[in-house]
């Protein structure tokens, strides 16, 4: 596991999965979103439109404090929204990488970024939001996302992970 190459491989992921889904439904222009811990799903809602994926949390940033805590440490985050970032930490601790195994880390925000997109490419991921208020910042992962379109029109779209 050659950190450099997962990182670079993440980077492009993110920026081509990111894109793909602005292009198609809008993602990062919604009026509304809202993670629902029970259901396991984001749901973004549109002017026009509604969009709604199952979801895994991977950690959460304080910008503050320059803190990041990977979701397996956050008592707040129920466990089936931890998966993700447990298949993260697993192939952590195998292959010795502390920074996907230990939380918290202290770390800035270009550092977050960093690890993000390595845990991104390891677990394949195919979507990823994060809102920041200022302080703190959520990243979420998801998956295929179901559009809800004016007329009854349901849809579904994933890009490809690689």
């Amino acid at each position: 596991m050659e950190l450099e190459t997962l990182l670079n491989e993440g980077r492009e992921m993110i920026d081509r999965t990111s894109k793909a889904h602005r292009e198609r439904w809008g993602l990062g222009s919604a009026k509304k979103w809202v993670l629902n811990q029970d259901e396991g799903r984001i749901v973004w809602s549109f002017e026009d439109h509604i969009a709604s994926a199952p979801a895994q949390i991977l950690g959460s940033w304080n910008a503050k404090v320059s803190s990041w805590v990977w979701s397996w440490d956050n008592e707040s985050v129920q466990a089936p929204l931890r998966t993700t970032a447990e298949v993260v930490r697993a192939l952590g601790v195998e292959q010795g990488v502390g920074a996907l195994a230990t939380s918290p880390l202290k770390l800035d925000g270009e550092q977050v970024t960093d690890l993000v997109a390595v845990a991104f490419r390891l677990a394949a991921c195919t979507g990823l939001y994060h809102h920041f208020d200022g302080v703190l910042a959520t990243y979420v992962t998801f998956g295929p996302v179901t559009l809800e379109e004016p007329g009854g029109i349901t849809s579904t779209f994933e890009p490809s992970s690689t």
